[in-house]
């Protein structure tokens, strides 16, 4: 299904060039542009788009980094809005003013919606007609753009789609050259390392038992930092899901070297490794040998927008200590936030030079 969509995409995406053609240069009035979300569903929307409203905050980070903070009409929930605020108020002086849309059961509240008089909404969704979808189509006729990303190839088209529906191309063609550029100073090195050296990884979600799947952005993380995921090691069918689940027999007998965690309030490395709860993963490798590790800063460790190579820089780190004891992390994720969004990082400070 994925390769389908796939198909379908980039071939949407030439007839975008040619839509665009015949609408944005043709002098008329109302011009558009036709652009394909992560759903394979081609939309159209007014060029320049300049009101947007934003229900998933990830994908908010990549239209900030393309300089289309002024085209941001509304804003969704924030997942741990004391850390993230900052950052967003620092790189948008507007940030306080933007429409804030709630939910309510589920449901977007279309009242405030239609308050941010958006042309166009932007969600997490992987389904052409989900709910949300058909209320926002159907009772304000604004299209919706659906993020769904399961590949970092997803990101840096997100950013060249941003970019081209905002007129900042230039931007968008920097932001994904900045990805790729902070990704090679991992990939470089991971790609030399001998398949029976890599660590066996298991990523364990909040669920415990829930990981990620081999058609995952997690997934390809492991396998970048010099990792392989223990599920290519499951003759589970599920174990394609972004998102399957396994029992603690299985994860046994997958025995991994590394247990990655998710962002846990709850839950701590040194509770695997000693605590009472887990005493069934006592002859896990990873448990046995201390090296459990869990995701601190889940800011840094966004690997859903364009921060994500500094998810797979402190990975790697983890995972394969000997190959980057010289990696400064400070460095690279001051470095890398200047370069996206041109503020430091802590802190959140302008950088020299920056607007």
């Amino acid at each position: 299904m994925r390769t389908i969509i796939s198909f379908m995409m980039a071939v949407c995406v030439i007839f975008a060039f040619f839509a665009f053609s015949a609408t944005a240069n043709g002098g008329s009035e109302n011009k558009t542009i036709q652009v394909t979300d992560d759903r394979g569903r081609t939309i159209e929307v007014p060029y320049p788009c300049e009101r947007i409203v934003f229900l998933v905050e990830n994908a908010m980070n990549t239209m900030y980094a393309v300089d289309g903070a002024d085209n941001i009409s509304g804003i969704g929930d924030i997942w741990m809005p004391e850390q993230r605020e900052p950052l967003f108020k620092a790189i948008d002086p507007n940030f306080d003013s933007k429409v804030r849309i709630s939910k309510e059961g589920g449901m977007v509240n279309m009242e405030t919606l239609a308050k941010a008089d958006p042309q166009l909404v932007v969600l997490w969704s992987a389904d052409w007609d989900d709910d949300v979808t058909q209320a926002i189509e159907e009772n304000l006729n604004v299209p919706t753009y659906g993020v769904f990303i399961d590949s970092t190839s997803d990101l840096q088209r997100q950013a060249e789609v941003f970019g081209q529906i905002i007129d900042r191309e230039k931007r968008a063609a920097e932001v994904v050259n900045i990805m790729k550029l902070y990704e090679k100073k991992v990939t470089d090195d991971t790609s030399t390392i001998p398949q029976e050296e890599k660590p066996k990884v298991y990523w364990m979600w909040g669920d415990i038992l829930g990981t990620a799947g081999l058609k995952s952005t997690a997934n390809e993380l492991i396998e970048k930092a010099g990792g392989v995921n223990v599920m290519q090691l499951w003759t589970n069918e599920t174990r394609t899901l972004e998102h399957p689940t396994l029992n603690l027999e299985t994860l046994v007998q997958l025995n991994p070297d590394v247990i990655y965690m998710w962002f846990n309030t709850n839950l701590d490395p040194e509770d695997i490794v000693n605590g009472k709860d887990f005493e069934g993963w006592k002859d896990i490798n990873a448990v046995k040998n201390g090296r459990v590790y869990e995701v601190e800063n889940p800011l840094i460790f966004d690997f859903h927008t364009p921060r994500y190579p500094l998810a797979l820089m402190i990975m790697a780190k983890d995972i394969n200590p000997d190959k980057f004891q010289d990696l400064d992390l400070d460095a690279e994720i001051d470095n890398m936030f200047v370069d996206l969004y041109q503020v430091h990082y802590p802190g959140f400070e302008a950088a020299s030079g920056s607007a």
